[in-house]
């Protein structure tokens, strides 16, 4: 199995996330700002180094996606047992990763891939910023943008499965 430096920053990322969940806890909120940024960093980076450097790896095309739902999954979590966030909210965003992840999956067994959705991508945008600014102790703007995020992750879910019907991936 090849790995590539676009894997490389990605698995960064993902070693990033226990040291990030510990700053959030302990309350290093300037450390977990920064940390923060360089995830934000390194995610941007492989993207690019992938494309650029035709150094795009199935191991990776899978990591990647998998690795940004453990960071955000993981962080929010971290601002739950600091009463920073609402486990509805971080329930909402679990339950659209799994819903999107089996929409995929069913169309991928279906030969269709489906690649991330402009709304999908300012989701991801939108989370980050929260995260940001949740990192930062800013918890009511903080929470404002994370909601904002999963109205715009529902509204890109609707996307997706009206494409699921369209194909009629049930027969």
């Amino acid at each position: 199995m090849k790995i590539s430096y676009a894997d490389i920053l990605t698995i960064a990322r993902l070693f990033i996330t226990p040291l990030l969940i510990y700053t959030i806890l302990n309350d290093y909120y300037y450390i977990s700002a920064i940390l923060i940024i360089i995830s934000i960093i390194t995610d941007w980076l492989d993207g690019i180094v992938a494309r650029n450097f035709e150094d795009v790896t199935n191991y990776g095309k899978l990591l990647d996606p998998a690795v940004d739902k453990i960071f955000i999954i993981s962080v929010l979590a971290a601002f739950i047992e600091k009463q920073m966030v609402s486990s509805f909210a971080l329930f909402l965003v679990v339950a659209r990763e799994f819903l999107i992840t089996w929409f995929r999956s069913v169309m991928v067994n279906k030969g269709i891939v489906v690649p991330a959705s402009s709304l999908g991508k300012i989701k991801t945008t939108l989370q980050l910023i929260a995260v940001f600014i949740l990192s930062l102790n800013y918890v009511m703007i903080g929470n404002i943008v994370l909601w904002i995020s999963i109205f715009v992750a529902y509204i890109s879910a609707i996307d997706y499965f009206k494409l699921l019907f369209k194909e009629k991936i049930w027969n």
